[in-house]
C-alpha cells in the first residue's frame, strides 16, 4: 500500500510537471511549431499572460516536490529493515513516473535540438566537426537551437554524430521526430542503467532494490536525462553495462562498451581505469595493476579508432572537446574562483582580461581531480575487508567522476547525474545525503527570470507561493517526525 500511494504521488508529480510545461510561454521548454507535437501557446513579447506562465510554473514546481518527496520516501522505505520490497514494483513505479514525462516536450534544456541539427549535417554530407549549426541556414533545425551553439562544432564521439544522422534520415527530416527518435535512445540508456545497476550492486556486495532507487528513480535523471532527452542517458547506460560485465569477469567486453561510451561523450574513458586497475584480478601488486591499466586504456583507444574509421567522421571531435569550455559562468567552481581572482586584480591595478585567470584556475582544477583519481585508484582495492573491496571499484569510480564534474571547466545540472548513479550503488550515510540535496538542488537549477516568478496578479501570487511552501514545509515535518519514530522502536536505540 505505501508504494502505491508513492508511485502515485510521482505519477501525479510529474503529470503536473507535463500540465506544467504546455501552458502558454512556458520557460522551461523550447517555443517553436517544430519543437514539439503539442506545444505551449508562444506569449507575444510585452503582452504576457502573466497568471498563464505563473500557473505553469506553479505546476512545474509542485511536480517537482511531488516527485522528490516520492523519491525520498521510496529510498527510506527500501533502508527499512525487514522491508520486503520487490525490484518489479519498483520497475512499476518506473514506468509510472516515467510516462508523462516521455509526453512532454524536451525539458529544461535544448541540446537535443543540436542533436538533430548536428544529424541533419551528417545526413546532408557536413562534418559537424568543421562546422556548426549554423551552416545549414535558416530553417527549424538551426532556429531550435540555443544560440550559443549554433556556431559551434560537435562535442561528441563520431560514433554518435552517425547515430544522429541515422535518426535524422528515419525521421523524414523533421524536427519533431528526430526528437522521438533521440528520446528513444535515451529510453535504451535508461533501460541499460535500470538492468546494470541492481546487477552491479549484487556484484559488490550491496541491495540491489536500494541502488535501483537512488539511481534511477531520481528526479535528476527521470526529468533531466529522459525528459531533456539527453545523450548522456546513453553513455551512462553502456558504463554501467561495461562495469558490470567487467565486474562479472569480462573485462574485455566492458572496455568495448566502454569504448562505445566514450564515443558519445569522452569522460567515459575515466571507467577504463577503473577497470584495468581493479577488475582484472585480486590480489596483484600496484606493477602489475599498473600495467594492465596501460593495456586497458591502449585497447580502448583501439577500439575508439577502429569505430571512427568505421563510421568514416574524422578524429576533429578531440580538439572539439575544448569548444565546452568557452561557456564562462559564475555556477561553475573553478571558473567562478578564476574571475574571482581577475576582479579582485583589477581592483589592484591590473587591466589585462580574464581569460588567463580563468584558464589558470580550471587547469588547476583538473589536476586536482586528477590527482583524486590517482589517489582513489591506488586505494581501490585496499586493506579493507573483503566486502569493502567489491565495492571499493564503484565507489572509486563514482567520486573520480563527481571530481572531474565539479572541477571541470563548466557544469551542466545533468552532470552530476554520472556521478550519481554509481555513487547510488554504494550511498549510505552522507554519501546518500550529498546524492539527495544535490539532486535536488540540480532539479530546481533551470530558473525562470525572476520577472516570471512575480508576474502574477498579487492574490494569485501570493496564494501560489505560500501553497507550495506549505506543502514543502508539511512534508518536511512529517519527513521528520517519522525519521525520529523509527529510531525510537528500533531495537538498542536509546
Amino acid at each position: 500500500m505505501r508504494l502505491l500511494l508513492l508511485g502515485t504521488a510521482g505519477a501525479l508529480g510529474s503529470c503536473c510537471v507535463l500540465l506544467g510545461v504546455l501552458r502558454p510561454g512556458s520557460p522551461f521548454v523550447a517555443q517553436g511549431a517544430s519543437s514539439w507535437f503539442w506545444t505551449s501557446p508562444v506569449v507575444p513579447a510585452g503582452r504576457p499572460e502573466s497568471s498563464a506562465q505563473f500557473l505553469g510554473i506553479m505546476l512545474v514546481y509542485l511536480g517537482l516536490v511531488l516527485l522528490l518527496a516520492a523519491w525520498f520516501e521510496t529510498i527510506r522505505a527500501t533502508r527499512t529493515a525487514g522491508a520486503r520490497i520487490e525490484l518489479r514494483h519498483l520497475l512499476l513505479m518506473l514506468v509510472a513516473w516515467a510516462a508523462p514525462i516521455l509526453l512532454a516536450p524536451p525539458l529544461f534544456s535544448r541540446d537535443v535540438y543540436s542533436y538533430a541539427a548536428q544529424g541533419q549535417m551528417v545526413a546532408s554530407g557536413l562534418n559537424p566537426y568543421l562546422h556548426g549549426p549554423s551552416i545549414l541556414g535558416r530553417g527549424p533545425f538551426l532556429t531550435l537551437v540555443d544560440p550559443l551553439w549554433r556556431h559551434a562544432t560537435a562535442p561528441y564521439g563520431p560514433a554518435w554524430e552517425r547515430l544522429s544522422g541515422w535518426v535524422v534520415q528515419l525521421s523524414g527530416h523533421r524536427v519533431e521526430w528526430a526528437v522521438v527518435g533521440f528520446r528513444l535512445v535515451a529510453v535504451i540508456g535508461l533501460a541499460l542503467v535500470a538492468w546494470g545497476v541492481p546487477a552491479l550492486a549484487r556484484a559488490s556486495g550491496r541491495d540491489g532494490t536500494m541502488a535501483f532507487a537512488v539511481a534511477v528513480l531520481n528526479p535528476l535523471v527521470l526529468l533531466v536525462l529522459l525528459g531533456g532527452a539527453h545523450n548522456d542517458a546513453l553513455m551512462l547506460g553502456l558504463l554501467v553495462l561495461g562495469c558490470v560485465l567487467a565486474a562479472r569477469r569480462h573485462p574485455l567486453t566492458g572496455l568495448a562498451c566502454c569504448a562505445l561510451a566514450a564515443e558519445v561523450k569522452a569522460p567515459a574513458l575515466l571507467a577504463v581505469l577503473f577497470i584495468g586497475w581493479a577488475w582484472w584480478g585480486q590480489g596483484q601488486a600496484q606493477r602489475q595493476r599498473l600495467a594492465k591499466t596501460i593495456l586497458a586504456v591502449c585497447l580502448t583507444l583501439a577500439v575508439m579508432a577502429a569505430i571512427g574509421a568505421a563510421v568514416d567522421l574524422s578524429w576533429r571531435w578531440v580538439g572539439a572537446l575544448l569548444g565546452a569550455g568557452t561557456v564562462v559562468s559564475w555556477l561553475d567552481p573553478v571558473t567562478a574562483i578564476g574571475l574571482g581572482l581577475a576582479h579582485l586584480a583589477h581592483a589592484a591595478g591590473y587591466h589585462g582580461g580574464n581569460g588567463g585567470f580563468v584558464r589558470a584556475t580550471r587547469a588547476l582544477g583538473l589536476a586536482v581531480a586528477a590527482a583524486i583519481t590517482i589517489r582513489l585508484l591506488i586505494r581501490s582495492p585496499g586493506p579493507e575487508p573483503e566486502r569493502e573491496q567489491e565495492q571499493a571499484p564503484v565507489r572509486g569510480l563514482g567520486w573520480s567522476i563527481f571530481a572531474f564534474v565539479l572541477l571541470g571547466p563548466v557544469i551542466w545540472p545533468w552532470y552530476y547525474a554520472w556521478a550519481f548513479v554509481f555513487l547510488a550503488i554504494v550511498a549510505d550515510g552522507w554519501t546518500l545525503r550529498v546524492v539527495a540535496v544535490l539532486s535536488t538542488i540540480a532539479c530546481f537549477a533551470t530558473m525562470p527570470t525572476p520577472r516570471l516568478l512575480t508576474s502574477a496578479p498579487t492574490p494569485a501570487l501570493i496564494t501560489g507561493w505560500l501553497l507550495l511552501g506549505a506543502l514543502a514545509f508539511a512534508y518536511a515535518i512529517t519527513a521528520h517526525k517519522s525519521s525520529r519514530s523509527r529510531k525510537t522502536n528500533t531495537p538498542g536505540t536509546r
